[in-house]
Formats: C-alpha cells, sequence, structure tokens
C-alpha cells in the first residue's frame, strides 16, 4: 500500500469520526416513509366489547418534529419514561402515572429516586373521566423557566400517552369502528402557526383509526386499527396544504390499553415558493408487567 493511499484512507476515517451522528428519530423522519403495520390480523367475526381494566405497565414514548420553512430546517425530539398502574377504585379506576425521566433534543431531565411528575385520574371502564390531575413531584417549578419546562413535558405526556384521554366506544367494536378518536379542529389548531385556520376538504367533526381487526402482539391478542387521512386545506390567504395523518395503533383486548402506536402527520404547502413542510412523528411502546 502507497504512502499516499494509507493518508487517503487515514483523512477519510478522520472525516467519518467527526460527522455529526444523526439522530434515529431523525433518520425517520428523513426517510419520508409511511408508518405502516406489516403484521398479520384476522377479521373480526363477532363485535367485541373493549374496556379498560386494572394493568401495570410501562410506557416509553417519542416526538419527533422536522419542520422546514422557506429553506430552513429545524428539528425538535423529545422522550418520556414511565410506569402506568390503573387499579380498582368503588365503581371507577384509578390511574396512576409516574414519569420516571424525560429527553427534551439533547437534555435529559430526571430527580434522582422520584419521579418527575405523577398523573392520576378517576375514570370509568370506557375511559371517560371523573377527575384527574397532573402534579409535580420531583420537579422543582419556582422560576419562570423551571415552569416553562413543567408545561412543555406535560403537554408531551397528555399528547404522546393517548390512552390518558380516549374514551372507548361504547357499542362493541367491530371492523370500521373507530378508536382513539379526535375532534378535527383541535387536531388543525394545533399548526394554527404555519397556516392560520384553514377550511379543509374533505369536512370531518372527528378523525380516529379505524379498527381493521385482531392481531398479535409478543404473545397478547390486540386490535389493529389504522388512520390513513389525507385533507387539502385552504387557509386564509387562499394558499393550498396538505394535511395527512397515517399510522396504526395496536390496543391489548384484555385491558384496553395501546401497546403499539405509531403516527405521522404531515402539513405540507403546495406551492414550491411558499416551502413549508412539517413531518411529525410519533411513537408508543408498552410493556405489561401485571
Amino acid at each position: 500500500m502507497t504512502a499516499r493511499t494509507c493518508c487517503i484512507i487515514l483523512a477519510f476515517l478522520f472525516l467519518n469520526a467527526c460527522a455529526p451522528t444523526i439522530p434515529p428519530m431523525q433518520q425517520e423522519l428523513s426517510s419520508k416513509t409511511l408508518p405502516i403495520y406489516e403484521g398479520a390480523f384476522s377479521p373480526i367475526q363477532t363485535p367485541f366489547h373493549l374496556e379498560y381494566r386494572p394493568v401495570a405497565m410501562e410506557l416509553a414514548g417519542n416526538l419527533g418534529i422536522h419542520k422546514n420553512v422557506r429553506d430552513k430546517d429545524e428539528f425538535l425530539s423529545g422522550e418520556l419514561h414511565g410506569r402506568l398502574r390503573v387499579s380498582p377504585a368503588a365503581d371507577s379506576l384509578l390511574w396512576e402515572f409516574r414519569l420516571e425521566n424525560a429527553v427534551l433534543g439533547e437534555e435529559t431531565i430526571s430527580s434522582a429516586n422520584s419521579p418527575l411528575m405523577e398523573f392520576r385520574a378517576r375514570r370509568d371502564k370506557q375511559g371517560a373521566t371523573k377527575e384527574a390531575e397532573i402534579a409535580t413531584v420531583g420537579m422543582k417549578v419556582n422560576s419562570p423557566e423551571q415552569k416553562r419546562l413543567f408545561e412543555e413535558i406535560r403537554a408531551l405526556v397528555m399528547s404522546q400517552f393517548r390512552s390518558f384521554s380516549a374514551v372507548l366506544p361504547v357499542s362493541p367494536i367491530q371492523e370500521g369502528s373507530l378508536l382513539l378518536e379526535m375532534d378535527m379542529s383541535s387536531a388543525l389548531q394545533a399548526f394554527a402557526g404555519l397556516w392560520g385556520s384553514p377550511q379543509c376538504s374533505p369536512p370531518k367533526e372527528n378523525i380516529g383509526y379505524a379498527v381493521r381487526g385482531f392481531g398479535s402482539l409478543k404473545g397478547r391478542k390486540v386490535i389493529v386499527a389504522v388512520i390513513e387521512e389525507d385533507f387539502v386545506c385552504v387557509s386564509r390567504n387562499d394558499r393550498r396544504y396538505r394535511f395527512a395523518l397515517h399510522g396504526y395503533a395496536l390496543l391489548d383486548t384484555e385491558t384496553g390499553q395501546i401497546l403499539e402506536n405509531k403516527t405521522l402527520t404531515t402539513v405540507k404547502s403546495f406551492y414550491s415558493f411558499d416551502s413549508i413542510e412539517l413531518r411529525m412523528l410519533q411513537k408508543v411502546l408498552a410493556e405489561i408487567l401485571e
């Protein structure tokens, strides 16, 4: 091997060692692939009644946002880890979620031996909430900056773990039933800073995950539900945008809980001169402990 060849190889290795590492979430967003459930599922022959039941589980949520506005890129990310316990409480269920740690961007937030915050709620078997609160435990909220951080994490907890607010259908579930429904106007409002208050077609009051059938995850029977929504939205300045949600959710048939959820939300301008695009990927994984 010549001295020149050695120098080229060493230079190549040095440059690769110095190159910034791209976070996995950012790689997923940049790939522009849609989250698709690739497992097998069978049709629901007999309508199935789904309800929440006592359970203890670990939850992990990941959020990634890639925003490009007029050729300026911005990437935001967040991670949450905690434990949920749902236990009987008279004629209700007591939900207790303890957030153990969080990561916002490159900042890791934890609190020694105590959780950061705790979500507590009394809900019925379908998920209708009678009372709820999120309180700080290990987090300090003395300064304006600490209060801002608490509110950011609080909003992230509620948006990531959909089951904390999801009401399950009272009627038995069959193919095509909607789960994890959300108000369309609320879904649009989250992106008001990009496009104001648009009018979207086709018009819908609610959107959600449509049931496809029964599947299996780690030996547990789950309900497979998918969301495939595409809209053309017109803002107040008459500019057109595409608003789309694609993904899936797997709900445990025994406890009603989401065991896996992966959804991509896209907002993109139809015009090259507008150069606005936002891609938001949300992922949740749960493991049942007892």
